[in-house]
């Protein structure tokens, strides 16, 4: 098992000679069996269909093999690599941090925004790879993109904080064309929490 969460139990499998990941969407006993069935349904049709225009842009996420209605599954590729996570504590993290500013800015390009950018989110293998879209959405609002920003940064502080990399990162999404008015709109964010934890 690669990872039980909330949402989902995630596992790398053999699927038809190749190795690959299951996640399967946990159900919620609490809801009406309906109402859950229509919903994981809806989640999982999103989810692919987001996977499936990403890769159809070209960019770097991983390859989707088949969705399964009936069991809630999704199978899609395995990347074998670290984690951005892992990989921000190599002598190469600020290369990394630039790959990720690029590859979220293609995401959100995309007229997607990923839902949950932390480093665990990434996957550094030949490439740098964007994974775990069961919170995306097809979405192209400027503050819905700074959320995003401001979930990978925040993700950054708390866990590697010793790296000073959030100018790095933030330099380096400033180079796609219609980044200005989404770090605008992060402003704005940070600045509402800011004044959102003075007020208590």
């Amino acid at each position: 098992m690669i990872f039980r969460g909330a949402e989902a139990i995630v596992e790398k499998i053999d699927w038809q000679g190749f190795i690959a990941v299951s996640k399967i969407r946990n159900k919620r006993s609490y809801r009406h069996p309906e109402l859950e069935r229509r919903l994981v349904t809806e989640r999982l049709r999103s989810e692919s269909r987001i996977i499936e225009r990403l890769l159809s842009d070209g960019i770097q996420v991983p390859s989707l093999f088949e969705v399964n209605i009936d069991k809630s599954q999704i199978i899609m590729e395995f990347i074998d690599g670290i984690t951005l996570e892992q990989g921000l504590r190599t002598k190469d993290f600020e290369l990394h941090l630039v790959a990720c500013a690029k590859i979220l800015s293609q995401i959100h390009s995309s007229g997607i925004v990923h839902g949950d950018p932390t480093t665990s989110n990434f996957v550094i293998s030949k490439d740098l790879y964007a994974i775990d879209f069961g919170l995306s959405t097809f979405d192209d609002d400027a503050e819905s993109r700074a959320s995003d920003l401001r979930v990978f940064l925040e993700s950054l502080e708390a866990h590697h904080s010793e790296i000073s990399g959030r100018e790095k990162f933030l330099d380096a999404y400033s180079n796609w064309s219609s980044s200005g008015e989404v770090l605008k709109a992060l402003e704005v964010l940070e600045l509402r929490g800011r004044y959102n934890l003075m007020r208590g």
